[in-house]
């Protein structure tokens, strides 16, 4: 469930296995049987960033981490609930700085399929190649020439703007922008931060999909709509409550209102809370089958 979370169709193809990047130029092929997760890394000739970078994929698929502080926070949680019951074994998967930048960017103003549509065909657009056995994994974009170019012709209309400024911080940064490792992370969240167009609730996209930081909430009008529903609060007061209930976890709880109600559109999310139906798979698309409408490119 891990991989299928917000995962393209070169991440995740169902079953147990799944893809990650470790570095620019390095996938891990993930797979876990009898409760132990296997690895194989495929790298480019003379890519050896992956060497160092390996250590870092237990953390980076929360292999080993501990989540039922949150749990005992989520159970009976009209949001978040799902995630101490149905998706119990789910973990956030970490990003690195970069490509939780360009989730940020292509969520703003943007509803689920509106977004995660852009990025895909970003990817296919700007996203390099690797190539394994069989099959074939697309890189987040990198920051460099042509990309404001693609993302435009992607769909992205004034986000393109806003991404070229984060992409020319990211250039400056170096391997730290895509480092999965929270230190870095965390440094190059901050970096980010300052670009034009990379407000609170991008920050804390950043900083929550990046860099795992499960204090970092990312409200927008979505979140806040239905987080003011479910506690009972004015609108103003709402990111407030969510802070108030999961305190360092309300990262987290955001995160987790995102899958339980299928990333929805507002008005059907609003609908499936008032009737306690904030549980994953009642409709499509949705995080957890993002993977089913995002195939790989053939070549």
């Amino acid at each position: 469930m891990t991989l299928a979370a917000y995962g393209f169709g070169w991440v995740y193809w169902g079953g147990d296995g799944g893809r990650v990047l470790v570095c620019p130029g390095a996938v891990a092929e993930l797979s876990e049987a009898g409760g132990v997760i296997g690895y194989r890394v495929y790298a480019g000739g003379g890519v050896r960033c992956w060497e160092e970078a390996v250590g870092l994929l237990g953390w980076v698929v929360g292999a080993s981490e501990d989540y039922s502080g949150f749990h005992r926070l989520a159970v009976g949680d009209p949001l978040a609930g799902c995630m101490a019951s149905a998706l119990r074994g789910l973990r956030l998967r970490g990003l690195g700085a970069w490509a939780a930048a360009l989730v940020g960017v292509a969520q703003q103003n943007a509803s689920f399929r509106q977004g995660w549509g852009m990025l895909y065909r970003l990817h296919l657009a700007a996203g390099r190649r690797l190539l394994g056995p069989g099959w074939v994994y697309v890189e987040p974009p990198a920051p460099g020439p042509g990309l404001v170019e693609a993302a435009r012709a992607s769909g992205w209309g004034y986000r393109a703007r806003f991404l070229g400024e984060v992409a020319a911080r990211a250039q400056g940064l170096g391997s730290a922008a895509w480092s999965p490792g929270r230190e870095e992370c965390l440094h190059a969240a901050e970096e980010l931060r300052g670009a034009r167009g990379v407000g609170s609730y991008t920050a804390a996209l950043i900083r929550l999909l990046g860099c795992k930081d499960y204090s970092a909430a990312p409200v927008d009008r979505w979140l806040r709509r239905l987080a003011a529903e479910a506690y009972g609060v004015d609108e103003r007061r709402a990111a407030d409550a969510l802070r108030e209930r999961f305190r360092g976890y309300s990262g987290l709880a955001a995160y987790a209102a995102t899958l339980c109600c299928d990333a929805q559109p507002l008005r059907r999310a609003l609908e499936r809370l008032r009737n306690n139906m904030c549980r994953p798979g009642l409709d499509e698309p949705s995080p957890l089958t993002l993977w089913r409408q995002t195939p790989p490119p053939s070549s």
